[in-house]
């Protein structure tokens, strides 16, 4: 009998994430029999959406939904999905505006899995469920995290977080994740087989378990402080030189215990933290854009010793600056233009 799946559909979700995931996992067991084999369809999941109500709206990606059942009358479920989700990488949700986390939180977590794609996990957070154990999202939400759901065991730089394969939580990375998602739904619960034909049919490449090749390592980050804001703009144009900790604490005229405190208050990361984090993306861009060797993009973002700097970059990014280049680089694209 098909597993019975309800994905999240609402105001704020992503129509790619929603249909997505939709289309994957009502695919399973059926696509390959009608496209291949000529077997009898046997379906894996049994695939619904559940939203505020079935009249339908358009979600935030302003595409039409009108789900099969609504919150207050839907049946239960082996699975619930929060899809990914159009919220504010700097505000937690107000309860009153999204009635699918009281539901959520009324979920019957013995006997419903709850798992989410993308900032869906924002959803998990909010609930409680994520306390503890490690989770992923998109990386550009990983300041909300940082603030707001410090009990979260947060891995941004992971395509795919569980504790348990056959219970808890599931949570999968940035804006294409549910790819990620599907897989290991239709892996776990309709076995190896049906996951390889699916991933035959739907071309889902092996993204590998790594989300940090395709992380910006700097993000904006909405704050007061005046003092710690000038000299972030000051860095941002001299990071590549010596002791750049050093001379940012003594142009912001603070002690240093205290300029460590507000910098990282303010930007959720500590002056090292940030500084590496220029160097790199600094050194991602010239990758990108240019062809001039690894050894002078090393040196022009503060690295002399280009080993190291290897070491360093793939240690941050997942990826040695040569593989970047690759996958990132302008070559990639030439043919597209």
């Amino acid at each position: 009998m098909p597993l019975s799946v309800q994905i999240i559909a609402t105001p704020e979700a992503s129509a790619s994430s929603v249909f997505g995931l939709y289309d994957t996992l009502v695919a399973a067991g059926r696509d390959w029999e009608h496209l291949v084999s000529g077997d009898e369809p046997e379906p894996v999941f049994d695939v619904s959406l559940v939203g505020p109500d079935v009249e339908g709206f358009r979600c935030g990606s302003g595409v039409w939904i009108a789900p099969d059942q609504a919150f207050h009358d839907a049946d239960s479920a082996d699975i619930v999905i929060v899809p990914g989700l159009t919220l504010s990488p700097h505000e937690r949700p107000d309860p009153a505006q999204h009635p699918c986390l009281s539901w959520l939180a009324e979920r019957d977590m013995a006997g419903t899995r709850v798992m989410s794609a993308c900032t869906g996990a924002v959803y998990l957070a909010e609930i409680g469920i994520l306390n503890g154990v490690e989770a992923t999202t998109h990386w550009a939400w990983e300041g909300l995290f940082r603030r707001y759901y410090p009990a979260v065991r947060l891995r941004t730089d992971r395509g795919l977080c569980f504790s348990d394969a056959s219970r808890g939580p599931v949570t999968s990375g940035g804006t294409t994740g549910w790819q990620e998602l599907a897989t290991f739904l239709i892996a776990h619960y309709g076995g190896t087989q049906r996951a390889v034909r699916a991933a035959k049919v739907w071309l889902l490449a092996n993204r590998g378990e790594l989300q940090a090749p395709f992380t910006s390592l700097i993000t904006t980050t909405p704050h007061a402080d005046t003092v710690i804001a000038q000299v972030q703009e000051w860095i941002a144009d001299h990071y590549a030189i010596d002791n750049p900790v050093g001379e940012m604490t003594d142009r912001s005229g603070l002690p240093p215990t205290t300029f460590a405190r507000r910098f990282r208050k303010a930007t959720n990361k500590s002056p090292q933290d940030y500084v590496l984090a220029l160097r790199i993306e600094e050194a991602r861009q010239l990758l990108e854009t240019t062809d001039i060797p690894i050894a002078d993009v090393g040196e022009a973002v503060g690295y002399v010793d280009t080993p190291s700097f290897r070491k360093l970059f793939k240690r941050k990014t997942g990826l040695t600056p040569a593989e970047h280049r690759k996958m990132f680089g302008k070559s990639r694209f030439l043919s597209y233009s």
